[in-house]
Protein backbone atom coordinates (compact mmCIF):
# COMPACT_ATOMS: atom_id res chain seq x y z
CA UNK A 1 0.00 0.00 0.00
CA UNK A 2 1.32 3.47 -0.86
CA UNK A 3 2.14 5.83 1.98
CA UNK A 4 -0.08 8.83 2.59
CA UNK A 5 2.80 11.06 1.50
CA UNK A 6 3.10 9.20 -1.78
CA UNK A 7 -0.64 9.39 -2.34
CA UNK A 8 -0.58 13.12 -1.61
CA UNK A 9 2.27 13.72 -4.04
CA UNK A 10 0.55 11.65 -6.71
CA UNK A 11 -2.72 13.48 -6.22
CA UNK A 12 -0.92 16.80 -6.48
CA UNK A 13 0.78 15.81 -9.71
CA UNK A 14 -2.53 14.76 -11.24
CA UNK A 15 -4.54 17.86 -10.41
CA UNK A 16 -3.77 19.80 -13.63
CA UNK A 17 -4.65 16.70 -15.67
CA UNK A 18 -7.90 16.33 -13.73
CA UNK A 19 -8.86 19.94 -14.45
CA UNK A 20 -8.11 19.45 -18.13
CA UNK A 21 -10.17 16.25 -18.13
CA UNK A 22 -13.06 18.06 -16.44
CA UNK A 23 -12.87 20.88 -18.99
CA UNK A 24 -12.78 18.34 -21.81
CA UNK A 25 -15.81 16.45 -20.50
CA UNK A 26 -17.83 19.62 -20.02
CA UNK A 27 -17.00 21.03 -23.43
CA UNK A 28 -17.63 17.71 -25.16
CA UNK A 29 -21.04 17.50 -23.50
CA UNK A 30 -21.80 21.10 -24.54
CA UNK A 31 -21.01 20.17 -28.13
CA UNK A 32 -23.07 16.99 -27.94
CA UNK A 33 -26.22 18.65 -26.57
CA UNK A 34 -25.91 21.58 -28.96
CA UNK A 35 -25.05 24.33 -26.48
CA UNK A 36 -21.95 24.85 -28.61
CA UNK A 37 -23.27 24.65 -32.15
CA UNK A 38 -21.51 23.38 -35.28
CA UNK A 39 -19.68 26.26 -36.93
CA UNK A 40 -19.70 28.41 -33.79
CA UNK A 41 -16.50 30.34 -33.12
CA UNK A 42 -15.04 29.83 -29.64
CA UNK A 43 -12.22 31.58 -27.84
CA UNK A 44 -10.00 30.35 -25.07
CA UNK A 45 -10.81 33.39 -22.94
CA UNK A 46 -14.58 32.98 -23.25
CA UNK A 47 -14.50 29.26 -22.53
CA UNK A 48 -12.19 29.77 -19.56
CA UNK A 49 -14.53 32.36 -18.08
CA UNK A 50 -17.55 30.15 -18.72
CA UNK A 51 -15.92 27.14 -17.04
CA UNK A 52 -14.38 29.17 -14.23
CA UNK A 53 -10.93 27.75 -15.01
CA UNK A 54 -7.54 29.09 -15.93
CA UNK A 55 -6.42 29.09 -19.54
CA UNK A 56 -4.08 26.09 -19.28
CA UNK A 57 -6.59 23.24 -18.66
CA UNK A 58 -9.03 24.70 -21.17
CA UNK A 59 -6.26 24.93 -23.78
CA UNK A 60 -5.40 21.27 -23.12
CA UNK A 61 -9.07 20.34 -23.47
CA UNK A 62 -9.38 22.21 -26.77
CA UNK A 63 -6.25 20.52 -28.10
CA UNK A 64 -7.75 17.14 -27.28
CA UNK A 65 -11.09 18.07 -28.83
CA UNK A 66 -9.28 19.21 -31.96
CA UNK A 67 -7.34 15.93 -32.17
CA UNK A 68 -10.64 14.04 -31.97
CA UNK A 69 -12.33 16.18 -34.61
CA UNK A 70 -14.75 18.07 -32.37
CA UNK A 71 -13.20 21.46 -33.09
CA UNK A 72 -11.12 22.86 -35.92
CA UNK A 73 -8.51 25.58 -35.73
CA UNK A 74 -7.66 28.02 -38.49
CA UNK A 75 -4.59 30.18 -37.79
CA UNK A 76 -6.24 33.13 -39.54
CA UNK A 77 -9.86 32.75 -38.44
CA UNK A 78 -9.70 31.12 -35.01
CA UNK A 79 -11.22 28.02 -33.45
CA UNK A 80 -14.64 26.68 -34.41
CA UNK A 81 -16.90 23.82 -33.41
CA UNK A 82 -16.61 21.28 -36.22
CA UNK A 83 -19.39 21.19 -38.78
CA UNK A 84 -21.17 17.88 -39.20
CA UNK A 85 -20.91 16.71 -42.80
CA UNK A 86 -22.31 13.89 -44.90
CA UNK A 87 -18.81 12.45 -45.08
CA UNK A 88 -18.43 12.38 -41.28
CA UNK A 89 -21.83 10.76 -40.80
CA UNK A 90 -20.96 8.08 -43.34
CA UNK A 91 -17.60 7.44 -41.67
CA UNK A 92 -19.08 7.15 -38.18
CA UNK A 93 -21.96 4.88 -39.14
CA UNK A 94 -19.81 2.70 -41.40
CA UNK A 95 -17.56 1.89 -38.44
CA UNK A 96 -20.52 1.47 -36.10
CA UNK A 97 -22.03 -1.13 -38.44
CA UNK A 98 -18.88 -3.20 -38.06
CA UNK A 99 -18.04 -2.76 -34.38
CA UNK A 100 -21.42 -2.71 -32.63
CA UNK A 101 -22.81 -5.99 -33.96
CA UNK A 102 -19.51 -7.56 -32.87
CA UNK A 103 -20.01 -6.14 -29.36
CA UNK A 104 -23.59 -7.43 -29.30
CA UNK A 105 -22.43 -11.00 -29.95
CA UNK A 106 -19.84 -10.78 -27.18
CA UNK A 107 -22.37 -9.25 -24.80
CA UNK A 108 -24.82 -12.05 -25.49
CA UNK A 109 -22.22 -14.64 -24.61
CA UNK A 110 -21.52 -13.02 -21.24
CA UNK A 111 -24.86 -11.57 -20.14
CA UNK A 112 -26.29 -12.84 -16.86
CA UNK A 113 -29.94 -12.84 -15.86
CA UNK A 114 -29.30 -9.64 -13.90
CA UNK A 115 -27.67 -8.06 -16.93
CA UNK A 116 -30.63 -8.95 -19.09
CA UNK A 117 -33.06 -7.55 -16.54
CA UNK A 118 -31.11 -4.29 -16.57
CA UNK A 119 -31.20 -4.14 -20.38
CA UNK A 120 -34.96 -4.59 -20.35
CA UNK A 121 -35.21 -1.75 -17.82
CA UNK A 122 -33.17 0.48 -20.12
CA UNK A 123 -35.38 -0.39 -23.09
CA UNK A 124 -38.41 0.69 -21.06
CA UNK A 125 -36.62 3.91 -20.08
CA UNK A 126 -36.14 4.65 -23.78
CA UNK A 127 -39.82 4.01 -24.42
CA UNK A 128 -40.84 6.36 -21.58
CA UNK A 129 -38.48 9.24 -22.37
CA UNK A 130 -40.49 12.45 -22.33
CA UNK A 131 -38.23 14.91 -24.17
CA UNK A 132 -35.85 14.77 -27.15
CA UNK A 133 -32.85 15.09 -24.82
CA UNK A 134 -34.12 12.29 -22.58
CA UNK A 135 -34.70 10.16 -25.67
CA UNK A 136 -31.16 10.46 -27.01
CA UNK A 137 -29.57 10.11 -23.56
CA UNK A 138 -31.57 6.99 -22.68
CA UNK A 139 -30.86 5.58 -26.14
CA UNK A 140 -27.14 6.09 -25.62
CA UNK A 141 -27.26 4.58 -22.12
CA UNK A 142 -28.90 1.42 -23.49
CA UNK A 143 -26.46 1.01 -26.34
CA UNK A 144 -23.35 1.59 -24.25
CA UNK A 145 -24.64 -0.76 -21.54
CA UNK A 146 -24.84 -3.53 -24.14
CA UNK A 147 -21.34 -2.80 -25.40
CA UNK A 148 -19.83 -2.75 -21.92
CA UNK A 149 -21.27 -6.24 -21.40
CA UNK A 150 -18.98 -7.43 -24.20
CA UNK A 151 -16.14 -7.45 -21.67
CA UNK A 152 -13.87 -5.93 -24.33
CA UNK A 153 -12.83 -2.53 -22.98
CA UNK A 154 -10.92 -1.60 -26.13
CA UNK A 155 -13.89 -2.36 -28.37
CA UNK A 156 -16.28 -0.48 -26.08
CA UNK A 157 -13.86 2.46 -26.01
CA UNK A 158 -13.73 2.66 -29.81
CA UNK A 159 -17.52 2.60 -29.97
CA UNK A 160 -17.81 5.29 -27.29
CA UNK A 161 -15.49 7.51 -29.32
CA UNK A 162 -17.66 7.07 -32.40
CA UNK A 163 -20.77 8.00 -30.44
CA UNK A 164 -19.05 11.06 -29.02
CA UNK A 165 -18.53 12.35 -32.55
CA UNK A 166 -22.24 12.87 -33.19
CA UNK A 167 -23.93 15.93 -31.61
CA UNK A 168 -27.36 15.03 -30.21
CA UNK A 169 -29.35 17.55 -32.33
CA UNK A 170 -27.88 16.00 -35.48
CA UNK A 171 -29.33 12.58 -34.71
CA UNK A 172 -32.48 11.51 -36.48
CA UNK A 173 -33.89 10.49 -33.08
CA UNK A 174 -33.87 14.07 -31.85
CA UNK A 175 -37.49 15.20 -32.07
CA UNK A 176 -38.57 12.73 -34.78
CA UNK A 177 -41.66 10.86 -33.57
CA UNK A 178 -41.53 8.33 -36.40
CA UNK A 179 -37.86 7.50 -35.83
CA UNK A 180 -38.38 7.24 -32.07
CA UNK A 181 -41.14 4.68 -32.63
CA UNK A 182 -39.06 2.70 -35.10
CA UNK A 183 -36.04 2.82 -32.80
CA UNK A 184 -38.12 1.53 -29.87
CA UNK A 185 -39.26 -1.50 -31.85
CA UNK A 186 -35.67 -2.19 -32.88
CA UNK A 187 -34.41 -1.93 -29.29
CA UNK A 188 -36.93 -4.55 -28.17
CA UNK A 189 -35.92 -6.80 -31.07
CA UNK A 190 -32.22 -6.53 -30.20
CA UNK A 191 -32.58 -7.13 -26.46
CA UNK A 192 -35.12 -9.95 -26.92
CA UNK A 193 -32.73 -11.72 -29.30
CA UNK A 194 -29.87 -11.36 -26.82
CA UNK A 195 -32.04 -12.70 -24.00
CA UNK A 196 -33.09 -15.71 -26.10
CA UNK A 197 -29.52 -16.51 -27.14
CA UNK A 198 -30.15 -15.73 -30.81
CA UNK A 199 -26.90 -13.83 -31.14
CA UNK A 200 -26.69 -13.78 -34.94
CA UNK A 201 -30.20 -12.33 -35.02
CA UNK A 202 -29.26 -9.80 -32.33
CA UNK A 203 -26.17 -8.70 -34.25
CA UNK A 204 -28.12 -8.36 -37.49
CA UNK A 205 -30.89 -6.45 -35.72
CA UNK A 206 -28.26 -4.05 -34.40
CA UNK A 207 -26.75 -3.61 -37.86
CA UNK A 208 -30.18 -2.77 -39.32
CA UNK A 209 -30.86 -0.43 -36.39
CA UNK A 210 -27.61 1.45 -37.04
CA UNK A 211 -28.32 1.64 -40.77
CA UNK A 212 -31.72 3.18 -40.06
CA UNK A 213 -29.99 5.64 -37.74
CA UNK A 214 -27.59 6.59 -40.53
CA UNK A 215 -30.46 7.25 -42.89
CA UNK A 216 -32.23 9.38 -40.30
CA UNK A 217 -29.07 11.37 -39.48
CA UNK A 218 -28.45 12.10 -43.16
CA UNK A 219 -32.08 13.10 -43.66
CA UNK A 220 -31.89 15.39 -40.63
CA UNK A 221 -28.72 17.05 -41.94
CA UNK A 222 -30.23 17.69 -45.36
CA UNK A 223 -33.42 19.14 -43.87
CA UNK A 224 -31.34 21.59 -41.83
Amino acid sequence: MASSGARSALGSSLRPVSKAAAAYATLRKSIRVGDLEPGERVTLKRLSEHLGMSLTPVREALNRLESEGFVVHDPHRGTFIAELTVERIEQVYRLRCVLEPMAVRLAGERATSNDLARLHELVVACDEAATPLETVESNEELHLAIYRLSGDALLAGFIDQLWAGMPYPSLGLYGSVSRVGQSSEEHHRIVDAIAEGRLDDAAEAMRVHIEHGREAALRNLRED
